[in-house]
């Protein structure tokens, strides 16, 4: 949300399509909508029915979207400011690259006047930070499934080279009436111009040194501990090793769905099961040109040196 005074109502068409109907929620990195995408004309849809387009089947954006207003400071003709918007856009776009059922999808990244907005899959539930704080602790088995599904997304985030930066409670949604589990604000939070810190944090962002895909293991590890009542039991291992200050020290992704699988007693993921792809061969060097079989070779050509010496050779001596 800008802070020159100017706030969007409900009602405002953004982007030319996208209509805000309610606020949703909000948080240091901006504010996020429910809006409807005035291009589809779908009727009679229900909003909570909505998923990403890879979940339909099909490329069209749902009827209800969330649309997020970043978060900008200063003037608007200030150079620092239009830099932050310039990044801003370049972290959602690279983040729509993140392929996972954690992960919530982007349709869309568009500026507004000179505000950037994010349009995503509208995911009806609550974050984790809402479900702590209405019913408590979950039970550790509970968890881990939280925790595999996260990590499933940081995962598919880490193989195009994305890093979280920012993941905590609140950035974790439960869908209503289901199992499943998304994780937002993938770079988009942490790119904002503020000083790094926070309980979910890794030690190395704090200090200055960058932030890498251990970095995010670190902060799955303090959201696992925030998310039970307890660092004991059968996670304990992990969050042990989780919580390692030195980032080479803590366990690799597979090891760590392998120890969260166990403890929710799920099978492991596909992407620690499958084998990897395989490695391409080198191109072969193509073959010296040989004559088609059957084929005369083609005569040799003679210098016009070279054939006066071959006519010399041949000529009979005289006696």
């Amino acid at each position: 949300m800008s802070e020159d005074g100017e706030r969007p109502v409900e009602g405002r068409l953004i982007g030319g399509r996208y209509r805000l109907a309610e606020r949703i929620g909000s948080g240091p990195a901006g504010t996020v909508w429910r809006a409807r995408d005035e291009h589809d004309e779908r009727d009679g849809r229900d909003p909570a029915e909505n998923r990403a387009p890879s979940d339909r089947g099909d490329a069209r954006i749902a009827r209800y979207v969330a649309l997020k207003e970043l978060r900008l400071t200063g003037e608007p003709a200030d150079e620092e400011r239009q830099r932050a918007a310039h990044r801003l856009l370049h972290e959602a776009r690279a983040a729509a690259r993140v392929d996972h059922p954690a992960a919530v999808a982007i349709h869309d990244v568009l500026l507004d006047g000179e505000l950037p907005w994010i349009v995503m899959e509208l995911v009806t539930g609550e974050s984790l930070h809402a479900a702590l704080a209405a019913r408590g602790p979950l039970p550790p088995a509970e968890a881990a499934r939280v925790g595999l599904a996260v990590l499933g997304a940081l995962h598919a985030a880490h193989s195009v080279g994305i890093v979280h930066r920012d993941l905590k409670p609140s950035n974790v949604l439960l869908e209503a009436g289901g199992e499943r589990v998304v994780v937002t604000d993938f770079g988009i939070g942490a790119a904002q111009p503020e000083p790094c810190g926070g309980d979910f944090v890794a030690p190395e962002c704090g200090e200055g040194r960058g932030a890498g895909p251990a970095s995010d293991l670190w902060s799955l590890g303090a959201l696992l501990r925030t998310a039970m009542a307890s660092a004991e039991g059968p996670l304990a291992p992990l969050l042990a090793q989780l919580c390692a200050t030195e980032p080479e020290a803590r366990p690799a992704a597979a090891d760590v769905a392998e120890a969260l699988a166990e403890a929710a007693g799920a099978s492991l993921p596909e992407w620690v099961t499958a084998p990897p792809a395989p490695t391409p061969p080198a191109p072969t060097p193509a073959p010296a040109s040989v004559p088609p079989s059957g084929t005369a070779p083609e005569p040799r050509r003679l210098t016009p040196l070279a054939a006066l010496g071959l006519l010399l050779a041949k000529k009979p001596e005289r006696d």
